[in-house]
């Protein structure tokens, strides 16, 4: 599957880069490619879709499931026409033989995160021999070891599949003993350290569900003796074994349950499955913070970027912030006319119209030319001509993804049927206020749900609190009083009259302030107010919630 999900990969990366997409496009087409290789070769287009969005691109984002799923289709499709049905494993039906058994499965799934992490460690630990063996001496010794380990065990060599899709049919008057599997676990992952950190190739898919499988099948055989409650079946503690084992080494539990499902036809494990899955993943990542994805691209120093920022910029589309058109150059102008209207405009770039319709763009590097001399030249001969464009509808994010992509610092705004038809131009200071005004946007609904939940808690409500003489607050300006954060003043009713409060107002005795506000509130007013929560000497005048 290592090989495959490059090959993918590679061919989204290509076709992205031909069609001149932005680097989020380019993110959705490698994603896709990978996914229908993982799809294509093991028969399982819905785990190839998951492995895509779950593993490669690490979220669920709408803008790149339609890449995602069409491409996990076509390539089940193909599969299916050359090869037909065929799956890599089978297993007979199994079912959870009493509900007490999921304790087991929790078990299981607290065993397979540690030893996921553990493997993980193994896979990390060897950083210093591969400095100690350089050049040809690490493939020769590694392979030398990996040798002695298929003499001592010989199922551990290739895939294991035959081993596995036996594990998988084991029934509970098995011969097998639960000490030759942990062997085979402990084994295994010795080979497979010493193959990948020897330079050889291999993938950690299949040892995953090898490990898993012998580590399932080794704890029914192991608890079997002393369980009296239902007849453990080891085939099925098996199929759970391989999903929570390769959900603690990649990380993607969704990826694995739905995997284990197509690979092996059986899906009467729901349950053990997901509480297995999900132990195993959140206690591997407890220990070991990186996937067998991540972790060699942290070696290399490569963090991959969070995608929050950009997606605050999908708020935003590119004709609420793109400039209009403050001037144009036509291709017929001169060389020095071109660099006179850059230096007039104080801009880096402008759009080249002939007639109504873009034809280029022409920059300073433009202008330039490669450090010779371009004087005489028209606009034409040096402009870049069918540049780049964006569309009014196109997100921010995307619009910047594409500039960065082209190493560009501006981007023609055209119509969307008509990409010859020029409506402005979209600049770096276009994304400066974008991202200004969806931040701007996220405060303010952050404010208004505040608000919200203010208006409708169940302990706010309006009320009245009556200035008696001798207030602290008496002759003080309403900003002057440290009033409650939680509370808002409505209105002042001050003798037959109603003020609306603002800063400047002044608090004289006898006046009755309205407030909305919880009832916490309410008492903290009536301490800084002075009021003692009686009734006013005249009507009216009260203190009401």
């Amino acid at each position: 599957e290592g090989p495959i999900v490059q090959i993918g990969g590679t061919i989204g990366s290509v076709l992205s880069r031909h069609t001149r997409f932005g680097e989020d496009q380019v993110r959705s087409l490698i994603a896709a490619g990978a996914g229908a290789g993982i799809g294509a070769s093991f028969n399982a287009p819905i785990a190839g879709m998951l492995f895509a969005l779950e593993v490669i691109l690490g979220n669920f984002a709408i803008r790149h499931l339609n890449a995602v799923v069409v491409t996990s289709v076509a390539a089940a499709v193909t599969t299916r026409l050359a090869i037909g049905e065929e799956r890599i494993l089978s297993a007979p039906v199994h079912s959870v033989g009493s509900p007490a058994e999921l304790a087991i499965y929790a078990v299981l799934g607290v065993l397979a995160g540690a030893v996921a992490a553990t493997f993980l460690r193994f896979l990390e630990a060897p950083q210093q021999v591969r400095e100690r063996f350089q050049g040809w001496r690490r493939p020769l010794v590694a392979g030398v070891l990996v040798g002695l380990a298929g003499i001592v065990e010989p199922r551990v060599l290739g895939t294991g599949q035959e081993l596995v899709a036996g594990l998988l049919r084991l029934s509970a008057d098995t011969a097998e003993v639960w000490y030759v599997l942990l062997g085979l676990i402990a084994v295994k992952i010795l080979a497979v350290t010493l193959t990948l950190n020897g330079g050889g190739s291999g993938g950690a898919f299949m040892p995953s569900l090898f490990i898993g499988a012998n580590l399932g099948a080794m704890v029914a055989l192991l608890v079997q003796p002393a369980w009296g409650v239902s007849t453990l079946q080891p085939g099925a503690f098996a199929v759970v074994g391989m999903a929570a084992t390769f959900a603690g080494v990649a990380r993607a539990p969704l990826t694995s349950i739905i995997i284990v499902f197509e690979i092996t036809g059986d899906y009467g494990l729901v349950l053990p499955l997901m509480l297995a899955a999900s132990l195993a993943t959140v206690l591997a990542e407890r220990f070991e913070p990186h996937s067998v994805y991540t972790a060699p691209l942290r070696r290399r120093g490569i963090h991959l970027p969070t995608r929050e920022d950009v997606d605050l910029l999908d708020t935003v589309t590119v004709a609420d912030v793109m400039s209009e058109l403050d001037t144009v150059c036509s291709p017929d102008a001169t060389v020095e006319e071109a660099a006179d209207l850059l230096e007039r405009t104080h801009h880096h770039g402008i759009p080249v119209v002939e007639r109504g319709r873009l034809v280029g763009i022409i920059t300073l590097t433009d202008l330039v030319g490669n450090g010779e001399p371009q004087a005489g030249r028209r606009v034409r001969d040096v402009m870049t001509p069918r540049p780049v464009t964006v569309s009014p509808s196109l997100p921010v994010s995307e619009a910047l993804a594409r500039m960065a992509a082209l190493d560009v610092g501006r981007l023609p705004v055209v119509a969307g049927d008509r990409p010859d038809v020029l409506l402005g131009m979209f600049r770096r200071d276009s994304a400066v206020i974008a991202y200004e005004r969806a931040l701007g946007a996220t405060t303010d609904r952050s404010l208004y749900r505040q608000r919200h939940q203010v208006r409708i808690a169940p302990t706010t409500a309006f009320f009245e609190i009556w200035i008696p003489h001798g207030s602290p607050v008496t002759g003080r300006r309403v900003k002057e009083v440290e009033w409650p954060d939680d509370v808002t003043l409505v209105s002042i009713r001050r003798g037959g009259s109603v003020l609306i409060p603002h800063g400047d107002t002044t608090v004289e005795p006898g006046d009755t302030v309205t407030a909305y506000g919880s009832g916490g509130a309410r008492a903290r007013m009536e301490r800084i107010l002075g009021a003692s929560g009686g009734d006013p000497p005249s009507a009216g005048a009260r203190i009401t919630g």
